[in-house]
């Protein structure tokens, strides 16, 4: 998958995991792991000088998809606008 594709299908996955946790629910896990694999290739397509960050954003999103596991909505929240405060960044 081309990156823009890759960086497309990845903000529509977010923004049903965004919208799900801001009405207090979790994001359904099947959401979330097709997440952190978009983040996991993201991070191998990432340039050399942002891939540090890109390797910061997988890892946000693993920490996402083992919270839900576990059903922690609070730690879900957080971590929710991390991600979103690094996709800014």
């Amino acid at each position: 998958m081309d990156f823009k594709t890759l960086k497309l299908s990845m903000e529509k996955t977010f923004d049903g995991i965004v919208n799900a946790s801001r009405d207090g629910d979790l994001p359904q896990e099947k959401d979330v792991a097709q997440f952190v694999r978009q983040c996991r290739q993201l991070h191998m397509q990432a340039k050399e000088d942002w891939a540090g960050e890109a390797e910061d954003f997988a890892h946000l999103a693993t920490q996402l998809h083992q919270a839900v596991k576990n059903q922690d909505v609070e730690e879900v929240v957080i971590l929710v606008q991390s991600l979103n405060d690094a996709q800014s960044y």
